[in-house]
């Protein structure tokens, strides 16, 4: 496919708006509705994008993040064709193909091979230049012998490495890939990557919209970050991502303990103990609302504790969204006490981290005769940017704990 001379995309003040009814409105059946001869449903709008405007040029790799209902997607929609907007203007130089679903892509009924073959000929390719590539679209994709057997028979997995591998070699001037592509394992995400790097580097454009913050700074150098449908940023993909995980970290976090509700009730007793911090950190740094699987972790509590009995102790759990109990350790049963009076600090270093993607809520509790005089807790989201083997598992190794004396009582 030959490269158009100056392949771009140009947005100037787009918008669009949604029309959505009420819930609960209009009539309960549409028997109804055609009786009455009248539409009764009350509608509201949503802004999903307001005076959207950037340019895109040659060879440039874009990465657009934001939070679920941003306007990434209707965002790509309209960069695509599907969606039109409802004001400001778009314009694109260049033949464009964009990946957004995989249902959209594939065919199930027909093979691996031959779904090569339809999508080259719908993007205007002879037999013979499809025959001159689809050795190698084979061969990127790793499906070997399942290449000649229904689509309807694969994977999630092998579906998308199939739907990605056919569109990396497709040529356009201009390809978009949605994050619903996902290509699962990390060696070939590494070839994808580097794959849309090549086409950059022909002079083509490539737009990649993810949750993933690590794919977007390695695969783009600049980045949009759309914010309740407007730009809120738009630079350096290391920068820009680096903003964004801030903001959401501090938004975040009252948001996630919301998901728990209240929690467990506890009748405090201050005059025995107290918890009066809790901190999580990973490389270095501390973790907000988010943390990230196969990275070690280290939560530190500190407290205060007077006349404790003998039977004093600090338990640390992590319950998961669900409302199940995963994890629960002792200081006593790693083989640490809380024998003093004063201040101390605990430790818990899980080296990994090794829980599923998912919400999580990590709980520090001081016990007295067994009963859980104080607690303090955190909600942090486990992201998964590596991609995991073997199903959801919950967590494969015990963190490592211990407990310091850093304080005397007056």
């Amino acid at each position: 496919m030959t490269l158009q001379n100056n392949p771009s995309i140009t947005v100037e003040n787009l918008s669009k708006t949604f029309a959505l009814a009420e819930a609960g409105g209009g009539h309960v059946s549409l028997l109804a509705a055609l009786r009455t001869g009248r539409r009764e449903a009350s509608t509201r709008e949503v802004h999903a994008l307001r005076n959207v405007s950037f340019r895109i040029g040659l060879g440039e790799r874009v990465g657009i993040i934001g939070r679920n209902g941003a306007g990434k997607t209707t965002l790509l929609s309209i960069l695509a064709g599907i969606t039109d907007p409802t004001a400001g203007s778009i314009s694109i130089a260049g033949d464009i193909h964009a990946m957004l679903t995989i249902g959209a892509v594939l065919r199930d009924e027909a093979t691996g091979r031959e779904n090569i073959y339809l999508d080259g000929e719908v993007h205007g390719k002879s037999h013979m230049q499809i025959e001159a590539q689809v050795n190698e679209i084979i061969a990127f994709s790793e499906l070997g012998e399942f290449i000649d057997r229904p689509v309807r028979t694969y994977s999630s997995g092998m579906k998308a490495r199939l739907a990605f591998s056919m569109g990396a070699f497709i040529e356009p001037d201009i390809l978009i890939i949605d994050e619903t592509l996902s290509v699962g394992d990390v060696f070939f995400a590494e070839k994808a990557s580097r794959r849309m790097k090549e086409i950059a580097a022909q002079g083509r454009i490539v737009i990649v919209v993810s949750h993933s913050l690590a794919t977007i700074v390695d695969m783009c150098e600049r980045c949009l970050w759309l914010d309740k449908g407007q730009i809120a940023m738009d630079g350096p993909s290391a920068e820009v991502t680096k903003a964004y995980e801030a903001s959401v970290d501090q938004v975040d976090e009252a948001e996630l303990s919301a998901k728990f509700g209240r929690g467990e009730l506890l009748a405090r007793q201050p005059a025995l103990g107290s918890l009066t911090a809790m901190q999580m950190m990973q490389d270095g740094h501390e973790v907000g609302a988010r943390a990230r699987a196969f990275i070690p972790l280290n939560l530190v509590a500190q407290g205060m504790v007077t006349g404790l009995s003998p039977d004093a102790d600090l338990v640390v759990s992590i319950v998961r969204v669900d409302g199940r109990r995963i994890f629960r350790r002792s200081l006593r049963a790693s083989g640490a006490e809380l024998t003093w009076s004063g201040t101390f600090q605990t430790k818990l270093e899980f080296d990994p981290l090794l829980l599923a993607a998912g919400l999580y809520r990590f709980e520090v509790a001081l016990l007295c005769n067994q009963e859980a005089i104080d607690m303090i807790s955190r909600v942090v989201e486990i992201l998964d940017e590596a991609g995991q083997f073997g199903g959801q598992p919950m967590l494969y190794c015990p963190p490592i704990m211990k407990a310091v004396r850093i304080g005397n009582l007056e």
